[in-house]
């Protein structure tokens, strides 16, 4: 009988008095946008125990919503046309002499930026007639309702104070209508307009925290946020066009004052709404895949608020400041005062858009809509 031969196995052990060399894995450092996201929300993602809650499928829990650019320019020119009319009632009302011009800007700029309005979001709705139809109720718990009538009260209220100040300034001539104009109370007429403008700068957040998209309704500030950003944005237009036309230094001094608190105030708010939101507020501010961290910090908090405030207080309380208070007219229009307020546009339009955005990125994580369903 022939003997089977057995295989053997050699195991090859290392001789005591050597050692093994081995590479350790260091886990790579996160990005500044991640530093970020995670200092402003609190929250720092966990993968793993991320995949461990229950889903259906992975399937989005949520239906994705359907605005794109035109309702980001609705948000954007509403937020202008509303600030621009309570910066120019506000002078109107508390100003002096010289603030006059601050209101015939702001009413003039509040009209025209609220032209694109209307079509807008009739192009949104996708048929003229639905427009009409969101006319024929009116529900004080409907965030779409109380905006819709909400933006065709105050279109009466800004056109009709545009152009009672267009027959004052002699634009429409001296037939009797311009006259009958003229003769109107205007800043009676501001009271209830000014009441309208903000509520059209805010409710536009209000809407999306009516949603039951994660980043949009964790947290109930974001009809603040775009309130403050209202201002700010408006505060810089006004002062843009006033720079150009050479307003007194004085005139353009109170601007930027507001501009500045207003600013403050968006950034304190803005900062606030991210900590509320935690884990819901990643898609706007993570550097993940579909997260929009990189425009956030760039164009909104970072060029669009933090840095043009930072700016704005150095020409408040620097030296060449006081020195130009003590003058009577500024006609040279300066590259830093430009500088600001179109930082400050570009900022309050990138909040918007990106806002937008994230929403939808929102809308599609699963697990992160069930955990704020949860919650």
């Amino acid at each position: 009988m022939k003997e089977t031969e057995i295989p053997q196995t050699v195991v090859d052990i290392a001789p005591a008095n050597t050692t093994t060399s081995t590479s350790a894995v260091v886990p790579a450092r996160p990005s500044l946008v991640e530093q970020l996201a995670a200092f402003s929300t609190g929250y720092v993602p966990d993968p793993a125990a991320e995949q461990q809650e229950v889903t259906y499928y992975d399937y989005p829990a949520l239906k994705p919503t359907t605005w794109h650019w035109e309702i980001i320019w609705y948000f954007f020119f509403g937020g202008l046309a509303a600030g621009c009319y309570v910066i120019a009632s506000i002078a109107s009302l508390f100003g002096s002499p010289e603030d006059r011009r601050v209101a015939r800007t702001g009413y003039y700029l509040s009209l025209l930026a609220l032209l694109p309005c209307p079509p807008l979001l009739i192009k949104d709705l996708g048929r003229p007639e639905r427009f009409l139809n969101m006319l024929r109720v009116f529900k004080v718990k409907s965030p779409m309702s109380m905006g819709t009538w909400g933006l065709l009260s105050f279109s009466f209220f800004s056109g009709i104070t545009a152009m009672i100040q267009a027959a004052r300034d002699g634009i429409l001539g001296q037939w009797w209508g311009a006259r009958a104009l003229a003769a109107l109370p205007q800043k009676l007429i501001a009271l209830p307009g000014t009441l309208l403008g903000v509520f059209l700068g805010g409710y536009t957040g209000v809407l999306l925290a009516s949603t039951s998209v994660p980043l949009w309704s964790r947290s109930k500030l974001l009809g603040a946020v775009f309130v403050s950003s209202a201002m700010s944005t408006s505060a810089a237009l006004i002062t843009l066009v006033l720079r150009v036309t050479g307003a007194p230094a004085r005139v353009l001094h109170k601007l930027e004052r507001l501009e500045w608190a207003a600013m403050l105030l968006e950034m304190t708010e803005l900062f606030t709404f991210l900590r509320q939101s935690g884990r819901a507020a990643r898609p706007l501010v993570g550097d993940g895949p579909g997260e929009h961290g990189q425009t956030f910090w760039r164009f909104v908090l970072g060029g669009g608020i933090a840095l043009p405030w930072l700016l704005q207080t150095l020409s408040l309380f620097g030296s060449r400041r006081e020195k130009q208070r003590k003058g009577a007219i500024n006609l040279a229009p300066t590259v830093g005062g430009l500088l600001i307020s179109a930082l400050v546009l570009v900022g309050g339009y990138f909040l918007r858009r990106t806002m937008i955005q994230a929403g939808h990125s929102s809308s599609r994580d699963a697990r992160t809509a069930l955990w704020n369903a949860k919650k």
